[in-house]
């Protein structure tokens, strides 16, 4: 059985998701392979043989570029099983099998994706719990993601592209030095329920910890690829407050010299100053945290469960530690009003926020994915929606937002993320 795992884009990092699942195929005994068109582009022979092709779609901006993958496969090798795997397939199972895939993979993807391996090379399986097939995605049904816990492993690193290969532009912005960057997660999901967030409609409030042990290892896989800088790419890092702190403590211990960044709410930051002030220490350089829109509208309508008094507060705290603040935005959104971006203006002024913020952020647009919890809100449903197949493009009530939008547009850049955070 040979297995080819695809990731198209996972926000310009080492693509952790392919990572993953290529582990326990692995020691499954299957022939894995992996190509990642973001650094190799589109390498045709690597899909000609294979058996079974599984393409990672953990963000909404992989989903398109991963069907053009799957027409691909199917056009070059019509006999392979193709299946999804990732954040968003779980989101979309049902409009990708059946339609541009063989399967799906509903939830955590190791253990099924294993499962089908075994099930398509002979071995046949009784049940294949969070695998959609074409058939029952053409009947309509619906399966309910799997979210086994201690599943995980290892990712398989050594079959990646080099991490030098996957610069990355802000974090050098903001660490004043050029870096190179791998990144890992403590966990999987998150608690939170902000309702734009993908990650809250994949996983419905449920939170998996990675084991300590395999951070580590992978880690120290990390540093030996070359990696100066490590990313946290978890939804939140505080999801696992004593797990991370724990975590953080003994990678000092063994790397002194390598530095980190993570992922939290405004919230968490000001419930813990005095761990941020051990952080510090630890050698985490900055914190990336999804701001949305210095609104208090715009903030309840995502149900974000903080206020602008509390952004201040917290953008004021890091400072004194001196831990700099990656801020990201939802700079166009259906609440913002015109007035709102002379506040805006002078909330980036007054918290001198200027020089930090990453320029791709002041032209974010809320994305209205089929599947988001925004949909069922009154306020979305008053919009002028268009639909397609995975989103809905929305107009907003005054045209001059839509208007200033399309005229700050710039083309799209290899390697920049037009999105608040790297879970998106």
């Amino acid at each position: 059985m040979n297995i080819l795992l695809i990731s198209t884009f996972e926000g310009g990092f080492q693509p952790n998701t392919i990572a993953t699942a290529a582990t326990p195929l692995i020691k499954a005994g299957f022939d894995v392979s992996i190509l990642d068109t973001y650094v190799e582009g589109i390498v045709e022979e690597k899909i000609s043989g294979k058996d079974l092709v599984a393409i990672s779609v953990p963000l909404f901006d992989a989903v398109h570029a991963g069907i053009e993958m799957a027409k691909l496969v199917a056009d070059k090798n019509p006999k392979a099983h193709i299946t999804f795997f990732g954040q968003h397939a779980t989101i979309n199972a049902n409009r990708l099998a059946g339609k541009y895939s063989d399967s799906c993979i509903c939830g955590e993807w190791e253990q099924p994706l294993t499962l089908l391996a075994k099930h398509l090379s002979g071995d046949k399986q009784d049940k294949l719990p969070g695998v959609l097939s074409a058939e029952q995605a053409v009947k309509g049904e619906v399966i309910p993601p799997h979210m086994s816990r201690n599943h995980l492993d290892i990712p398989s690193r050594h079959l990646l592209p080099p991490l030098y290969k996957y610069p990355q532009k802000q974090i050098n912005h903001l660490l004043e030095s050029e870096e190179i960057v791998g990144s890992t997660e403590i966990a999987r999901g998150c608690h939170h329920k902000c309702l734009y967030c993908s990650v809250f409609a994949a996983y419905g409030g449920k939170v998996i910890l990675v084991p300590e042990e395999i951070v580590l290892q992978d880690v120290r896989n990390l540093v030996e690829g070359g990696m100066t800088h490590l990313t946290f790419i978890d939804a939140d890092f505080f999801n696992a407050k004593y797990h991370g702190i724990k975590i953080l403590r003994k990678l000092h211990q063994e790397f002194p010299q390598l530095t980190y960044d993570f992922t939290t709410r405004v919230d968490h930051i000001l419930e813990n100053k005095e761990t941020l002030l051990e952080m510090k220490d630890l050698g985490v350089k900055f914190i990336t945290s999804a701001l949305e829109f210095p609104s208090e509208e715009v903030l309840d309508a995502v149900a974000k469960d903080t206020s602008v008094k509390d952004i201040e507060e917290a953008i004021r705290y890091l400072r004194e530690v001196d831990i700099k603040l990656n801020p990201t935005f939802i700079m166009f959104n259906p609440w913002t009003k015109f007035e709102d971006l002379t506040t805006f203006r002078s909330f980036i002024e007054d918290n001198q926020l200027g020089d930090i913020v990453d320029p791709i952020q002041y032209e974010t647009r809320l994305y209205l994915y089929k599947g988001s919890p925004l949909l069922h809100k009154d306020s979305i449903k008053k919009l002028d929606l268009e639909e397609h197949e995975f989103h809905y493009d929305w107009k907003h009530p005054d045209p001059k937002l839509d208007e200033l939008y399309f005229e700050m547009l710039t083309p799209a850049e290899e390697g920049i993320f037009k999105r608040c955070c790297l879970k998106c």
